[in-house]
């Protein structure tokens, strides 16, 4: 009787083990699926880049004048990585694609203007913390996002690094640092810059031989700023946007001779900022 006893036992607590593993099983596809159909939040990249030229004060071993840009991205499929445990969800999403970098550049040996091809491929990441605020029978099983992480993104085999970024503005003086992916953003309380406010970026790399832009919208413009250069501490003044909304800042690092050298690779380092426009 003892040993039946016992049996039963044991059947009992395996249900119980069975039944836990599923319901953790449908609570990460739910979040999963959350993430996946998601257009605001982690679909953390640029589908084409913002064009610009630039000039060197200085007569350059192979360019002197450039006017580049990065073509569409071939996109594959993202990585979703979920855990969780009780009511809340932690959210890992990555994706790499692969993109061709487009440079005029004007070689003063020659006087001509040429045009360089770079292949490339780069990886994007950002994470997200998510509570369980509903029911099961609620769209999603009751998920909703509580915070959203800096975004990253970096180049295979890349070299460059921001060390930090400092942003100050009227209301805010933030110091980011790596890793970034691990800074996150109440959605609730997410840093907030008024229309047109002139933000101060101060950006610092891994190395002097560097060039930084930030990258943003003028309305359905992709815009791309040029940071001034002083030994790898790249300074600048953002206005920001008009349009109350939410939005992500690309602050973007490249080793210098990624554009000014024909047969240097491609080397780059991203990090993208969540933040609102937000007047009231």
């Amino acid at each position: 009787m003892k040993k039946i006893a016992y049996i039963t036992a044991a059947l009992i607590a395996l249900a119980f083990i069975v039944v836990g593993c599923q319901n953790v099983d449908e609570e990460m596809e739910a979040i999963k699926q959350w993430v996946l159909e998601d257009t605001t939040y982690f679909d953390a990249s640029t589908p084409v880049d913002s064009t610009n030229g630039e000039s060197s004060n200085i007569l350059m071993a192979t360019a002197d004048s450039i006017f580049w840009w990065r073509a569409a991205q071939n996109l594959e499929s993202p990585d979703v990585d979920v855990d969780v445990k009780g009511d809340s969800g932690w959210v890992e999403w990555t994706r790499h694609h692969t993109a061709k970098l487009n440079i005029f550049a004007f070689v003063p040996d020659t006087g001509i203007w040429v045009h360089w091809v770079k292949d490339f491929g780069e990886t994007a990441k950002i994470r997200g913390i998510f509570r369980k605020t509903g029911v099961d029978s609620d769209p999603y099983r009751g998920w909703t996002l509580e915070k959203i992480s800096c975004a990253v993104g970096n180049s295979d085999n890349s070299t460059v690094a921001i060390d930090s970024i400092k942003i100050t503005s009227q209301a805010n003086d933030l110091l980011l640092k790596p890793p970034y992916e691990d800074q996150f953003f109440d959605l609730d309380s997410l840093i907030k810059f008024k229309s047109l406010e002139p933000v101060s970026i101060t950006l610092y790399a891994n190395g002097e031989e560097t060039v930084a832009h930030l990258h943003t919208t003028l309305g359905l413009i992709l815009v791309r700023d040029t940071f001034s250069n002083t030994a790898g501490v790249h300074t600048g003044t953002w206005n920001t946007q008009f349009w109350p909304s939410f939005r992500f800042a690309i602050f973007d690092l490249m080793k210098k001779s990624t554009l000014w050298e024909e047969e240097a690779a491609y080397d780059y380092d991203g990090v993208l900022l969540p933040y609102l426009i937000k007047n009231d």
